[in-house]
């Protein structure tokens, strides 16, 4: 037990003197590290100074006992702790020597404790080489300066030297590259190229590589035939290809020029000739809505936007037959309308006009059962539900005439009817000028032919009855029909009161208005 607790001793003592010899700059300690090395050299060249130095050493630990018995009691505390962290750290005791002197600086400087902190570091850094040389020689000198100078002399040198170089040159380079270069180079080459070329290349590369692959292979797949490489599909003179392999007796449609071809038995589009219902004209094109002429039947055809001829049907002024040419010099029969149109020589419909008997009205239709008026002839005709134009019959009161007109202010059907200037007939009266008699049935009566001066006389007769003026008799035999000379005779052979006439027609007024 005795030589162990003397093994730590001298190891601390060691550790001690390494620490104050680094830090004694000035040389103010007497067991510097200069003095330290005369003794050492004095050891080995007289035995006899060891042997002092045991004898004496066992004096100087009785002195030291009496002055700091309150230290000698404390190395017992931390002289366990030194002894359980080995167990652990066994394997880093010799670059750790410095954090174990460090401990005991504490006692002996309470105050300056805390400052030997920050040059702690430079020699912890150092204490690798140092370390190593009183390493080596612990034994013989150790023992020696160990107890005496660790208290005195400690406190003063320790705090001067050790914070002056300490602060300045540790902080200073440490912070200032640190974040410097970190910051600056990160965040300005990251979002930089990042949003620059993710829509630039993007767009660019996707139409580009399709076309060319596609190219590509028409031109190195079929090496053994260049024609057939051209023509995979597509046209060659008037042929056309699907994947090599000539078409025929088929439809084909081609998106480029947007239209039907019809490729025949030997593969050659068709020109200028129907195929089914639909026509292929010069370009090998199937038509559809326009008009193609056709000179094999030298007749007209009007293509549907679907290219079918329309058939049975109107195209403007224009029919359609039920074999897709177009009527001209011809009746037709729309069933949709349910009437008869006549499409002249140029194939439109005709209006306004006679063709034979028939009359086409502005419509196109062709009338029938209906009066028309034509302009031409200044005439009105009659059209019946077969369509042609009445004559020499009756229509109610009117009379169609041989050519189809309707008769007014003559005679007519033998002379035994007349008919007025509106072409009715007239019934009851006196007609002719006066000279010839209807009665209410329109039938001429011949008895009274040549006595109209009398009948005109009788007819005033009546009128004078109801007391009409003179004046108003005259126009009622213009209007029975009698001519102007006879109406005159008639009033002068009157003999009537036109006074008295006058004043019953006054009272009769009074009567009625009630006045």
């Amino acid at each position: 037990m005795k030589k162990s607790k003397k093994i730590l001793v001298t190891s601390l003592a060691t550790a001690t003197l390494g620490l104050i010899s680094f830090a004694d700059t000035t040389e103010a300690f007497p067991f510097s590290a200069q003095h330290v090395s005369a003794q050492e050299k004095d050891a080995p060249k007289n035995g006899k100074v060891v042997k002092e130095n045991t004898t004496s050493a066992p004096n100087q630990a009785e002195k030291s006992k009496t002055p700091a018995q309150n230290p000698a009691e404390k190395p017992k505390t931390p002289a366990q702790k030194p002894a359980e962290k080995p167990k652990t750290p066994a394997p880093k005791p010799a670059p750790k020597p410095a954090p174990k002197p460090a401990e005991k600086p504490k006692t002996p400087a309470q105050n300056p404790a805390e400052k030997p902190k920050t040059p702690a570091q430079k020699p912890a850094e150092k204490s690798k080489t140092p370390a190593q040389k009183p390493a080596e020689k612990p034994k013989t000198p150790a023992p020696k300066p160990a107890p005496k100078p660790a208290p005195k002399p400690a406190p003063k040198p320790a705090p001067k030297p050790a914070p002056k170089p300490a602060p300045k040159p540790a902080p200073k380079p440490a912070p200032k590259p640190a974040p410097k270069p970190a910051p600056k180079p990160a965040p300005k080459p990251a979002p930089k190229p990042a949003p620059k070329p993710a829509p630039k290349p993007a767009p660019k590369p996707a139409p580009k590589p399709t076309p060319k692959p596609t190219e590509k292979p028409k031109e190195t797949t079929p090496k053994q035939d260049k024609s057939q490489s051209k023509v995979q599909s597509g046209w060659v003179g008037s042929s056309y290809y699907e994947n090599g392999v000539k078409v025929t007796n088929k439809w084909i449609f081609d998106k480029k020029v947007n239209s039907y071809f019809y490729l025949n038995a030997s593969g050659n589009y068709v020109q200028n000739a129907w195929v089914g219902s639909y026509y292929l004209k010069s370009d090998g094109k199937r038509a559809k809505n326009e008009w193609i002429y056709d000179k094999n039947s030298g007749s007209y055809f009007y293509l549907t936007a679907e290219g079918s001829s329309a058939r049975n049907t109107w195209v403007g002024n224009y029919y359609l037959k039920s074999d897709g040419k177009r009527a001209k010099n011809e009746w037709i029969y729309d069933k949709n309308s349910g009437s008869y149109f006549y499409l002249t020589a140029e194939g439109s419909s005709a209006r306004n006009t006679w063709v034979g008997n028939y009359y086409l009205k502005s419509d196109g239709k062709r009338a029938k059962s209906d009066w028309i008026y034509d302009k031409n002839s200044g005439s009105y005709y009659y059209l019946t539900a077969e369509g042609s134009y009445a004559r020499n019959k009756w229509i109610g009161y009117y009379y169609l005439k041989s050519d189809g007109k309707m008769a007014k202010n003559e005679w007519v059907d033998g002379g035994r009817y007349y008919v007025d200037s509106e072409g009715k007939m007239v019934r009851g009266k006196w007609v002719d000028g006066g000279r010839h008699y209807v009665g209410y049935d329109g039938v001429r009566q011949p008895k009274l032919d040549g006595k109209q001066n009398n009948a005109a006389l009788k007819t005033a007769q009546d009128y004078n009855r109801i007391h009409l003026s003179k004046k108003r008799i005259y126009e009622m035999l213009i209007y029975e029909g009698f001519n102007s000379a006879t109406a005159q005779y008639a009033i002068n052979h009157l003999q009537a009161d036109y006074k008295a006439n006058a004043l019953a027609q006054a009272r009769e007024y009074l009567k009625y208005n009630n006045l």
